[in-house]
Formats: structure tokens, C-alpha cells, sequence
């Protein structure tokens, strides 16, 4: 489940990367201006389910793992001050367990359940530029739009399993966050955001054309 999403992220980051060093290198004056088009590729630390998990690592039988949340941000300069964008965002965490039950003939019998998330966002965003320093450029974003998740519940067990799906109840998404981009050379840089998301810090790397 992992290997082909891990995969895909190393792809993007390593277009953002070439996409950067080969564009034109103009005078840049200010960080961020009216006509800029900046692409960021980026990785979340500390969500929800990942304060959730600990409940978990109280049992030994219950082992954890996750992708994500991974970014994908595209935005416009409309102005000095103001971009408009997209913003896409995907996650996973999978959960295996075990439990104690009997087989078809009444034995002891030990099984193996799973639970798995899927989720994604795709938002429209809006940021406001602060800076007029021609490296850094600190901002507030506003993103709003659709998301989506799913959960799956399997077992090997004989008798079947709950064959639970769930889709999300809300398919509503936003975020809030107060971030900033630093570029060490004209048209690649790192950028790092804090806030309400898909996690509450996501960090990157940041191209400008």
C-alpha cells in the first residue's frame, strides 16, 4: 500500500526540483509579486490520527502504520500581496490486530482484522503576502473545497467479516494556516506551514517561475 505512494511523492518532489533549476533565472525583487506561479511539494507531522494511534500502542497486538498527509500547492500572484490556488492533500493509516475467537469446529483460534483510511482534499486556496524581502516571504492561507475519506474493515476470519465501508459524512474541507517560503537560490526554496489542516505542521520544498 505504501511503496507506490511513497513512490509517486518522490516523483513530484523531484519535478518541483528540476522544473526550479531549470528555469531562467530573472531579477526577482520580492519574494513573491503579481505574475508569480510557485509549486510546493511537502509532508505533514502531528494529525489526528496520529494522537489517536497512542490509545493504541497500549495493546501489543495492535500495530500501526501510516503515509502522509502529503501536499501537493499550486498559487497565482493576482498582486503583490495576494495569490489564489489550489491545494491537494492525501493520507493513509492502516491498523492490524488481533483477536481471540474459535474456528468452524469450536476450537481456540486466532485472527487477524484491519482497518484502513483513506482520505484526500482538494481545496481552492487563497494567500495573503506580508513580505517585501526578495527571500523570504511569510503568509496567511485560507483554503476551502472538498475532501473525502474511507474507511475498510477486513479479516481473515471463516466466518467473513463486517465488510464495513464508510465514506465521509461531510465532504466539506478547509484549512487555516500562517506560513512562510525561504529561497536559497532565485527559484527554489523551502517553505513551512502551522495551523488547521490535515496536520498541524507541513514543511517542503518550494519552486517560483
Amino acid at each position: 500500500m505504501m511503496n507506490l505512494k511513497t513512490l509517486a511523492t518522490a516523483v513530484l518532489l523531484s519535478g518541483t526540483i528540476t522544473a526550479a533549476l531549470t528555469c531562467p533565472n530573472s531579477a526577482q525583487a520580492q519574494a513573491f509579486k503579481e505574475g508569480t506561479h510557485a509549486v510546493s511539494v511537502g509532508y505533514g507531522a502531528i494529525t489526528f490520527m496520529s494522537v489517536l494511534n497512542r490509545s493504541f500502542d497500549l495493546y501489543s497486538d495492535v500495530s500501526y502504520s501510516s503515509l502522509g498527509p502529503a501536499y501537493l500547492k499550486y498559487e497565482y500572484g493576482i498582486s503583490d500581496n495576494i495569490g489564489l490556488g489550489l491545494s491537494f492533500a492525501y493520507a493513509e493509516n492502516e491498523w492490524d490486530y488481533r483477536y481471540q475467537s474459535t474456528d468452524n469446529e469450536g476450537n481456540p483460534a486466532t485472527y487477524t482484522e484491519s482497518t484502513s483510511r483513506s482520505t484526500y482534499s482538494i481545496l481552492a486556496r487563497f494567500n495573503f503576502h506580508m513580505g517585501d524581502s526578495e527571500k523570504f516571504d511569510p503568509y496567511i492561507g485560507f483554503g476551502v473545497g472538498y475532501r473525502d475519506a474511507n474507511w475498510d474493515i477486513s479479516s481473515n476470519s471463516p466466518y467473513g467479516n463486517s465488510g464495513v465501508s464508510l465514506n465521509s459524512l461531510m465532504p466539506f474541507g478547509f484549512e487555516l494556516t500562517a506560513g512562510a517560503r525561504y529561497f536559497f537560490v532565485n527559484n527554489l526554496g523551502v517553505y513551512a506551514e502551522i495551523g488547521g489542516a490535515k496536520s498541524v505542521f507541513q514543511g517542503g520544498l518550494t519552486a517560483r517561475f
